[in-house]
Parts: C-alpha cells; structure tokens; sequence
C-alpha cells in the first residue's frame, strides 16, 4: 500500500479513498492507458467504488463504455474484397425500447443521477464526440467530494498535476 501512496503524493491527485485509487491503477493497467489521458481521466471515473464495485471492476475487453448498454453479440461471416480470405467478425447488437433508445444496463441505470452525470464527463473527456454531457446540469447533482472528482478528471485529461 506504500506504493500506492508514494504514486498519490508524487502525482498529487485526489481520490475519495484507497478503494478509489486501487481500482483507478488497476484500470489504467488494463487498458494499457499509462500514457494516455483519455483513456485515464474515463477511468479515473469509473474507479469511484460506487461505479466499480456494480460491474465487479469489468467494463469491457474492447473499451471502458461497453458496461452501459445491453446488447448481444453476433459471428458474421465476410469475405475480404481484395484476398477472397474469410473471416468472422463480432458484430454488437444493442438491445432497443419502444422509442428507439439503447437500453441501460442495471449497473448503468441504478446509479444516483450526480454519478451518472460524471459517466457522462468520463465518456466526454475520453471522446468529445460523446456529447450527451451538460456541465451546467450536472453541476446542480454533485456535492462537494464529487465537484473534486471532476476536477481531478479534468485534470487528468489535460495532464496535469493538481497544484
């Protein structure tokens, strides 16, 4: 446990507990995300304990979003336009309601609306082409422990240590 807070106090983030910073590193590890603030201001997100402990720490093997919706996957076989190869792909099919939306998962949808919310800035500062997050809205949900989560995810996006 030295380890990890020798790696808090030269980085000088915040995190609302050990559990927060064990889950953060190992998600980072996971994705292979060292070196990526993209990757880590999502994960640093989905390391609250809150987040993490609802999908035991499993996000996705092919990206950190993958947990929110429901959805069923598919082989499909293609042949290559120019070799003639074939191959088989892994297509996703989400789950849809009556009106056309994707559907939650429970881990996704049983979340307080602050939390949820900060998925949202996650999903955000990992892709900004993810633009389902409003900050003005999602000001009014989080106290103060959460306004600090955001700060340090911003923080960790843009690659910088808290001052």
């Amino acid at each position: 446990m030295l380890l990890m807070q020798e790696k808090t106090e030269v980085y000088g983030m915040y995190f609302v507990n050990d559990a927060h910073q064990n889950n953060y590193y190992k998600l980072v590890e996971f994705y292979h995300s060292v070196n990526d603030p993209e990757y880590k201001s999502l994960c640093y997100i989905l390391a609250l304990p809150e987040i993490y402990n609802r999908t035991n720490g499993k996000f996705g093997d092919e990206g950190p979003m993958e947990w929110m919706y429901k959805f069923q996957t598919r082989e499909v076989e293609e042949e290559d336009y120019f070799t003639k190869e074939k191959r088989v792909i892994i297509e996703r099919i989400y789950e849809k309601d009556e009106n056309g939306n994707e559907v939650e998962t429970d881990a996704y949808s049983t979340l307080s609306s602050g939390y949820r919310k900060l998925i949202l800035l996650g999903a955000n500062l990992f892709n900004s082409s993810y633009d389902d997050f409003n900050l003005c809205s999602a000001l009014g949900t989080w106290d103060n422990e959460l306004i600090k989560v955001y700060q340090q995810a911003v923080l960790v996006r843009l690659d910088r240590e808290v001052n």
